[in-house]
Parts: structure tokens; C-alpha cells; sequence
């Protein structure tokens, strides 16, 4: 069984494909180095501390958090904070596909859902 951080890593791999396949030029994950006792390690990070990805698509910046449902209400609170528009990639449970949100200027907005295809 993997972990949930490497759980979620994949789910980051395939909504950047998916972005990807909408015309988005994508950026992300991100990682830096992190030193232990046993060497280096490059451990994933969020930009801004609120997205895993960043898109560029007709002449905008995006920023993408991909998360659960149940951890969804804490990343929206956390991008209210920052003041930065986010789409918040949900994974729905079960599938290969994800509820999108739209979040900006305190209100949240709920979008289409997409369905990965391989």
C-alpha cells in the first residue's frame, strides 16, 4: 500500500496531464532539497504554500491545489487567506477523476468534473 504522500503525488501527475491536454503550459510539482543525517532528499512543496501546480493558459497564471474531499475545506481556508485565486482539484472517490473549485476573492464556485483518460 503506498503512502498518502506518494498517493497524492500521483494524483498531482495526472491532473498536470489533464491540464496539459487542455492547452495549459504546466509547471509543478515542485520540490526542494531537504538535508538529513543520511544525505539530501528532495521533498515535494506548495507554491505559495497553497498550489501544487501553475498553469498559463489564455494569457493568465493558474494556481492548482489537488486534494480529497475531506481536506478540501482546509485548503480553501488557507487560499482565502493568501487572497489568491486557486482551482482546487478534488479527487473523487473511486474514480480517475476529480471535482474542480473555483476559488477567488472569498467565494468558492464549483466546476465541472473531469475524467482522466488514459
Amino acid at each position: 500500500m503506498k503512502n498518502s504522500r506518494r498517493k497524492g503525488l500521483e494524483w498531482v501527475r495526472i491532473v498536470r496531464k489533464m491540464l496539459e491536454g487542455m492547452g495549459h503550459i504546466v509547471e509543478g510539482p515542485f520540490y526542494k532539497p531537504v538535508y538529513l543525517f543520511s544525505g539530501m532528499r528532495a521533498v515535494h512543496f506548495d507554491i505559495f504554500k497553497i498550489a501544487d501546480l501553475i498553469s498559463y493558459s489564455e494569457n493568465q497564471f493558474i494556481l492548482h491545489q489537488v486534494t480529497d474531499v475531506k481536506n478540501k475545506s482546509s485548503h480553501v481556508k488557507l487560499i482565502q487567506e493568501k487572497n489568491l485565486p486557486c482551482w482546487i482539484w478534488c479527487k473523487i472517490e473511486g474514480k480517475i477523476a476529480f471535482r474542480i473549485f473555483f476559488v477567488d476573492k472569498g467565494k468558492i464556485e464549483e466546476g465541472e468534473a473531469k475524467f482522466w483518460k488514459k
